[in-house]
């Protein structure tokens, strides 16, 4: 029986009622499609491998910035089909997941959807993630990385002054949004507010968790280590230098037989980056402890069902949002990862239950801001 999300906020909270009353989709039920979409495994599978139906491709301007190290970060701009109901000005700044970018289907399906609710969209495409364009130096995204995103919120702040900015990052992310916005104050200028979607809080706890077998997450872990690893055999000319590898000391055969991304991180990442350990690595990925410094408003997504983000990682989710009045997280029966299809029979409709949500969460936030309730 379909339910409707289970939802954690601040008790009292006068603008967390408000939120929930001006967006049905917290109260109604989320209904999957029929015969598939009560399993997680199959909404996330579907989303990772057939991405949305009939998903648009977004044109939108590609824009290049060359950082001091020679990594050159990409983001690229939609801008809006139409004017926002509003009247005003509103740019939604996209954080993607793993290894992603503005090609992903699922990314370009929420983006014109957004455009065609009159919101401006960039998008940061993860280094080393588009097959088409080679990497500048050694550097290619992190957990945690956040001067990427940083990057591209000083730019737009830039072309558009006087936009209002909305903050969206999906799965991973997701954690490179909120630790962002936490890490310095001013990083939440200009923000009206943030969305987290389908992220697991604690990097350190997720990888150990990605390692179980129970709810077959080892094989997704699996699945996103090829991914990782045929990523940077693309790119192999710049991230297996030798005299990175000898200065690192990085052994690029041990890389390329590795079996999950913590052997990765290990082998690689946190020697590049310099950290002692593992742990310190992933200690400095999370975004738990920046959380707390976060004083926008906060909307916090996973389902239950999700085989990549088990619920004990949302326990992280769940202290925050009862602890401060402008957060919220619902809690889905079902959706799986970054999958919320819905539509009869064995078809699901081009537009998720997802991608409506945002739109209808911004806009509650817009109207807010607009009547001066943030």
């Amino acid at each position: 029986m379909p339910t409707a999300p289970t939802l954690y906020w601040q008790e009292g909270s006068k603008f967390v009622q408000d939120i929930i009353s001006s967006c049905p989709f917290l109260t109604e039920p989320y209904i999957p499609p029929h015969w598939w979409g009560k399993s997680g495994h199959i909404q996330t599978i579907v989303y990772a491998k057939l991405g949305r139906v009939s998903s648009p491709f977004p044109k939108g301007e590609r824009h290049h910035v060359v950082l001091p190290d020679g990594a050159t970060i990409i983001y690229d701009v939609f801008q809006p089909h139409r004017a926002h109901e509003s009247g005003g000005d509103y740019t939604i700044t996209v954080c993607p997941g793993i290894a992603n970018s503005s090609e992903a289907s699922y990314i370009c399906t929420f983006v014109n959807y957004a455009q065609e609710n009159g919101y401006r969209v960039t998008v940061l495409n993860h280094i080393g993630a588009i097959r088409s364009v080679k990497i500048t130096s050694s550097r290619i995204f992190t957990y945690g990385g956040t001067e990427e995103f940083h990057t591209m919120i000083q730019e737009v702040r830039q072309m558009y002054p006087g936009t209002n900015l909305i903050a969206c990052g999906f799965s991973m992310g997701a954690n490179i949004v909120v630790k962002y916005l936490g890490e310095k104050p001013k990083n939440q200028q200009q923000f009206l507010c943030a969305l987290s979607i389908c992220q697991g809080y604690d990097v350190n706890h997720a990888t150990s968790l990605l390692q179980d077998w129970r709810y077959l997450r080892r094989v997704y872990l699996y699945a996103m280590t090829a991914n990782q690893k045929g990523m940077m055999t693309r790119h192999q000319d710049i991230l297996m230098d030798q005299k990175l590898l000898q200065t690192c000391d990085i052994d690029a055969e041990k890389i390329y037989s590795s079996t999950s991304l913590i052997e990765i991180d290990e082998l690689y990442t946190r020697r590049r980056l310099g950290f002692e350990s593992l742990q310190e690595y992933y200690s400095w990925c999370s975004c738990q402890p920046f959380m707390h410094d976060i004083e926008i408003p906060l909307f916090l997504l996973n389902a239950e069902d999700d085989p990549i983000i088990p619920m004990p990682l949302v326990d992280v989710a769940k202290d925050y949002a009862i602890k401060h009045d402008k957060s919220l997280l619902a809690v889905t029966k079902h959706g799986g990862h970054l999958g919320y299809f819905e539509g009869q029979g064995l078809w699901a409709d081009p537009i998720t239950w997802l991608d409506r949500s945002i739109i209808q969460y911004a806009n509650a936030i817009v109207a807010f801001h607009i009547r001066g309730k943030l």
